[in-house]
């Protein structure tokens, strides 16, 4: 640095203003003072180099001569103001020797925001002052300071709240210790206070359970209540009220069931060519001798006998047109006719099918379409005076006569019964067989045999086609256990029930009746019901053994039943009270009793008579709903 770059024309500020003017410091003081030539003064302004060449001379002269560099001294005196700062000696609360001090008063600065106002305009003052100047100190000097003030205030700002945290664990510390010793200390000093305290806490906790107590027991209660509430409604709603039925006049059979054997007087018809069949006859109508019974359609005709079986459908819906237009007065009496045979099959259809028994279905449906059949066959006749259905008629029988100049026509060869179904015994089960046979037989043709029996559209050459009842008897054959022998004599006449037909057929007389290991062999003769049973071979029957009728409730009405003695007691609906009276039991079975009233005096029971059907929810004089 030159003395020509600095103020005041190269010279040092006044002497008479610095301490100890004139004087270097102790040299004993500073390191390696004793190395400095010219220790004690120092070449006044004037004598200092004019210019900087002159003054890189005489320091180079300087460094030769000096053992230690005027550098180190300098980082001496950094260090120990750095020293300085960091112990936190500012100017302001440090010890002011100046003998000592290796800066003068006038040169010397406060760390950067620790001086006062006063030190703030005293330097100003100074900087103004031409007389005396500040050292600068360099940029990186200053920011060296700057971030250890910044250290140092952050380290400070970090012990206080250290401490405040410290002191504030410390008084709740305090706090929870001094809670903790206020029982106690009133137990020392007040002993009855501590001793009423802990009564009343006894008291006060008994005093809750007590609460507690009671209410969950209220709880329980109401609940208790709730339930039989609940219990009382549902056993009301559910519980059952009394049922009513009317007692009529009816009959109670008592019958033997037994699966019999089908047997008819048959004759079989054969067909000289192979086709397709088409039958002309209604299967279970009476035929005439030579009546045209079938034809035998051959290969190549399929497209005529298609469109014959459409005509004749259409032929079936306008006939049903016409009669729902109130035309044809005729044909709703065969329909009414029709409708009244099918009634009892759909009943026996739908019993079986709640009882999930499926067996005897192709049967029904056999029987409803013999029935459905001879009711087109009767339609034939009536004249419904329509153009339509009588030009549909015309091309059913010019259809008709193209198919008969190229088919195979059969002809009956004998008055009876026609069927086109076969099951190929028609032969081999004759009457004959049945007077002749053992019960072992008998069991054997019913379990061989088919129940139903099916036919076949297709007809092949020299086979049998159809099959002619040639009287109008057939026979039940059966074998009966346990049944008693005075009851089935030779010419006796039985009722005989087929459930699965709907039909009971009586006046079957007894043309056999023979001993057996298990029971009788019966064979039964019967011209009724012949065209209904033409595709059965075998049947389940049930044979009617007695029959008695008179007033009949059902049998779950009668309360206290003596069947031995034959009395027991109904209760009855009058005037909206549950009566009860004794009355005679003639005869029952498992749903229906036939009553008498017990004396000629008695009324009760008579037809239209309510009676309880279930007597197990009243007792006698209960008020019941009508």
């Amino acid at each position: 640095m030159g003395n020509g770059n600095r103020p005041n024309n190269g010279k040092r500020p006044n002497n008479g203003n610095r301490q100890n003017s004139g004087k270097r410091p102790n040299a004993g003081n500073r390191p390696n003072a004793g190395a400095r030539p010219n220790a004690n003064k120092r070449p006044s302004g004037q004598a200092r180099p004019v210019n900087r060449s002159e003054d890189a001379s005489r320091k180079e002269t300087e460094t030769k001569k000096t053992p230690t560099p005027i550098r180190s001294v300098k980082k001496e005196r950094e260090l120990e103001l750095q020293n300085k700062i960091i112990s936190g000696a500012t100017h302001e609360n440090r010890a002011q020797n100046t003998d000592n001090d290796p800066v003068p008063p006038q040169f010397r600065r406060p760390l950067f925001g620790d001086e006062p106002a006063e030190a703030k305009k005293s330097v100003v003052a100074e900087k103004d002052s031409p007389s005396s100047r500040a050292r600068k100190l360099s940029w990186w000097k200053v920011r060296q300071v700057e971030r250890k003030n910044r250290n140092l205030q952050k380290a400070k700002l970090k012990e206080k709240r250290k401490e405040e945290v410290e002191a504030i664990a410390a008084a709740e510390a305090e706090a929870a210790k001094k809670a903790r010793e206020v029982p106690e200390v009133l137990e020392e000093t007040y002993p009855e206070v501590g001793e009423a305290r802990r009564q009343h806490m006894a008291k006060k906790r008994r005093r809750d359970s007590l609460r507690a107590a009671f209410n969950s027991l209220l709880c329980v209660l109401i609940l208790i209540g709730m339930l039989i509430i609940a219990v009382l409604y549902v056993v009301d709603y559910v519980a059952a009220k009394p049922t009513y039925a009317f007692a009529t006049e009816g009959t109670i059979e008592h019958t033997l069931g037994a699966t019999a054997l089908v047997v008819r007087n048959e004759t079989v018809m054969t067909s000289t060519h192979t086709g397709s069949l088409l039958s002309q006859a209604t299967e279970g109508s009476r035929v005439a001798k030579s009546q045209l019974l079938a034809m035998v359609i051959p290969e190549g005709m399929e497209s005529t006998l298609t469109e014959l079986h459409n005509v004749e459908q259409q032929i079936v819906d306008r006939e049903r047109q016409l009669m729902l237009q109130g035309k044809g007065v005729a044909a709703k009496a065969i329909f009414n006719e029709t409708n009244e045979e099918i009634k009892p099959i759909i009943t026996t259809i739908r019993q079986d099918t709640m009882l999930m028994n499926l067996n005897n279905m192709t049967s029904y449906a056999s029987s409803i379409r013999v029935l459905m059949e001879k009711r087109d066959s009767e339609l034939q006749d009536v004249d419904f005076g329509d153009e339509q259905l009588t030009a549909l008629r015309g091309s059913e029988t010019a259809l008709q006569n193209q198919l008969e100049n190229r088919a195979n026509s059969i002809y009956a060869d004998c008055p009876g019964i026609v069927s086109y179904k076969l099951d190929g015994h028609e032969t081999d089960i004759t009457l004959d067989l049945l007077m002749d046979m053992v019960d072992t037989k008998c069991d054997s043709l019913i379990k061989e045999s088919n129940s139903i029996i099916t036919g076949d559209l297709s007809v092949k050459q020299n086979e049998p086609v159809l099959r002619i009842v040639q009287n109008d008897v057939q026979y039940f054959a059966c074998e009966l256990e346990n049944a008693p022998m005075e009851e089935f004599k030779l010419g006796s006449t039985h009722v005989i029930r087929i459930p699965s037909e709907g039909i009971s057929i009586s006046d079957c007389e007894v043309v056999r009746s023979s001993v057996t290991r298990k029971g009788l062999l019966i064979v039964f003769r019967t011209a009724n019901q012949v065209e209904r049973l033409l595709d059965r071979r075998t049947v389940n029957i049930e044979i009617v053994q007695t029959k008695t009728s008179g007033i009949r409730v059902p049998v779950s009405s009668l309360v206290n039943a003596d069947y031995d003695r034959g009395i027991a007691t109904i209760y009855v609906n009058e005037s909206g009270y549950a009566r009860g009276y004794t009355v005679q039991v003639k005869d029952y079975d498992r749903e229906y009793a036939i009553i008498a009233p017990i004396s000629e005096d008695q009324t009760v029971p008579s037809i239209s008579t309510i009676v309880i059907t279930n007597p197990q929810t009243v007792k006698e004089g209960d008020k019941v709903e009508k």
